[in-house]
């Protein structure tokens, strides 16, 4: 996988059960910037992740998964 150096978005397109989009939801809940940091190679990766997964935390609540 060769990283990319722009900023430009790209669209995923996913197909998840409920069962899938709920655990999900829950997975990135729990994630945090520590879990993000220790499997990363730099701080600056670790944010990547972060905004990463506060990306898809959003997408997932604008489907109606949003576990409190």
């Amino acid at each position: 996988m060769t990283k990319s150096v722009t900023k430009k978005p790209i669209a995923v397109n996913l197909q998840l059960t409920h069962s899938e989009s709920w655990a999900l939801a829950q997975l990135v809940k729990r994630l945090g910037f520590s879990d993000c940091r220790r499997l990363a190679t730099s701080d600056t990766e670790a944010y990547l992740m972060m905004d990463g997964i506060n990306q898809l935390m959003k997408a997932l609540a604008e489907e109606g998964y949003s576990p409190r």
